[in-house]
């Protein structure tokens, strides 16, 4: 293994400081089918750190695909792979939210009904990330229990992780207000993402456990 590869998991912290800066830069955005004023009034307030956010949300898109891709050099499962899938598809999706997160933010004084739809559309973007998060954590931790490669409760907490992903579904059919897509259920499952990566990362980091041998061949320690 490349010297190079022993410190892919730092893609995982990486990740989560990229993502985590969304609540750190601006207050959150309003949630789906919050009043057009309060939509206007948000974005013409926030403007340039909704800019640099749509950054940072970018680039831990990226970098959390090239986390699924150390997990999967380490693993090499077909379940670590079905994680890798899941990681791209979930970047995929984060990069529409940003773009409809940008193209609000672009506009200092959007039309009201344009922001309301526009809103609505990354608001419920960052809802429909769950599906690819829970196929993401779920595959990851299957992979886990299956290899050996990591503790077992690694494996266990992601699977907790993937199943708040699923509860956060109920954003789906709730009227505005707590429930609503982008509100206190996603933030919940998207926090519980973002924690796993942190422990994931850290014990990929303390534990190396593929070596490699002159003829390139790969290891796997017990």
């Amino acid at each position: 293994m490349h010297r190079y590869e022993q410190w892919l998991p730092v893609t995982g912290l990486l990740t989560v400081v990229s993502l985590a800066l969304t609540g750190l830069i601006a207050p959150p955005p309003p949630i789906a089918g919050a009043p057009a004023g309060e939509i206007v009034s948000y974005y013409a307030h926030h403007h340039i750190g909704l800019e640099a956010e749509s950054v940072a949300d970018g680039l831990g898109a990226i970098l959390l695909v090239l986390f699924a891709a150390s997990l999967h050099a380490r693993i090499r499962s077909m379940p670590s792979l079905v994680a890798f899938v899941g990681a791209a598809i979930f970047a995929a999706c984060t990069l529409l939210q940003v773009a409809a997160f940008q193209a609000l933010a672009y506009r200092q004084n959007p039309d009201p009904a344009r922001a309301e739809l526009l809103n609505d559309l990354q608001s419920f973007s960052f809802q429909v990330t769950t599906f690819p998060t829970l196929l993401f954590l779920g595959a990851a931790s299957v992979a886990i229990l299956g290899s050996g490669s990591l503790p077992r409760w690694l494996g266990l907490a992601g699977a907790a992780a993937a199943s708040l992903q699923a509860v956060s579904w109920v954003s789906f059919f709730a009227p505005p207000g707590v429930l609503a897509a982008g509100a206190y259920p996603d933030i919940v499952a998207f926090a519980a993402l973002l924690g796993w990566l942190v422990v994931a990362s850290v014990l990929m980091l303390r534990r190396p456990s593929l070596g490699a041998g002159s003829s390139g061949t790969y290891i796997r320690e017990r």
